[in-house]
């Protein structure tokens, strides 16, 4: 067990972030001449933030997301990636999106690599598998569930090849029309957030969580087991065997995929009370991660919200 804690050990610092670059406020067209839009300085680390966002089209979905190092580790080792695909035209096509969340490990270098990795190949897989032939209005050549692993087993071959020593978490979210095909490895997690409540729909793949599911450990007990020990990773060299689940994302709730640098830090009805208050995604998206930092910061963060 001391050689796969070793494996997953973080750094202990972390330095502060940059702020969020001001929204760019234009003139009303047609009230007059119009006036150059504000200059925006360029981000230079922590807080990546969207432009604000504009009501969605029926055709789409809507969605918001930050990511941040927090306020004691030197970087950022999160890595967030969105693909989504919204169509208005004369033929019918489902609004498609790919939701992945990925929290590195294993120090500065290789936990940076090992989730950089991570989002980007399960993308370019099921880009090829599945988004090529939604476009074509063709379903894919084999079942969802099969190739979201198959896309979880190209990644991990490929951080076990370019990044000894590292590894990383995952949680994704397929999002076709109302079906969700949620596929994760490790404690990033995912939750439908209802109005009165926060549902967790993934199970962590920690030492804690599997002691609670065999052993019947109270929460109390449980506070003493440490949380960050994982028994399964991508680049973690064990046979790999995500979780996999489907649900359906109904109109009047939310689907968050976040780390464990927010859901380890707020509470859950606090971020239930963030996310109903906002007036979008993003402001929710990027209030959470302040809440987060608020409360110590002691890990990076990074959130995605999806509705319909």
């Amino acid at each position: 067990m001391k050689w796969l804690k070793r494996l997953f050990q973080r750094p202990e610092t972390r330095e502060g972030v940059s702020p969020v670059p001001p929204d760019v406020q234009r003139d009303v067209p047609g009230s007059g001449p119009e006036a150059p839009p504000s200059p925006v300085e360029e981000p230079r680390g922590g807080t990546v933030p969207l432009p604000p966002m504009p009501a969605q089209p029926a055709a789409g979905l809507r969605f918001g997301w930050a990511t941040d190092p927090g306020l004691v580790r030197p970087s950022n080792e999160d890595a967030v990636l969105i693909m989504h695909i919204a169509y208005q035209g004369s033929r019918e096509l489902l609004p498609l999106g790919l939701f992945l969340v990925a929290d590195g490990m294993g120090g500065h270098r290789g936990g940076e690599q090992a989730s950089d990795l991570a989002v980007r190949e399960i993308a370019r897989y099921l880009t090829t598998r599945l988004l090529v032939p939604h476009l074509a209005h063709r379903g894919p050549d084999h079942p969802i569930k099969e190739l979201l692993e198959e896309a979880l087993q190209v990644a991990n071959a490929q951080i076990l090849q370019a990044v000894p020593g590292g590894g990383t978490t995952v949680v994704g979210a397929l999002v076709i029309g109302e079906s969700v095909h949620l596929i994760h490895v490790g404690d990033s997690r995912a939750y439908l957030v209802w109005p009165d409540r926060l549902e967790q729909l993934t199970e962590d793949h920690s030492l804690v969580q599997r002691m609670i599911a065999l052993q019947g450990l109270s929460q109390e007990e449980a506070a003493g087991v440490p949380r960050n020990v994982l028994y399964q990773a991508l680049g973690h060299p064990s046979r790999l065997n995500p979780g996999y689940r489907r649900v359906s994302l109904p109109p009047d709730a939310w689907l968050m995929l976040c780390t464990d640098g927010l859901w380890g830090e707020v509470p859950e009805d606090r971020i239930l009370q963030i996310i109903w208050e906002s007036a979008s995604p993003h402001e929710a998206c990027h209030r959470l991660v302040q809440e987060a930092k608020d409360a110590g910061g002691h890990d990076n963060i990074s959130v995605i919200l999806i509705g319909r």
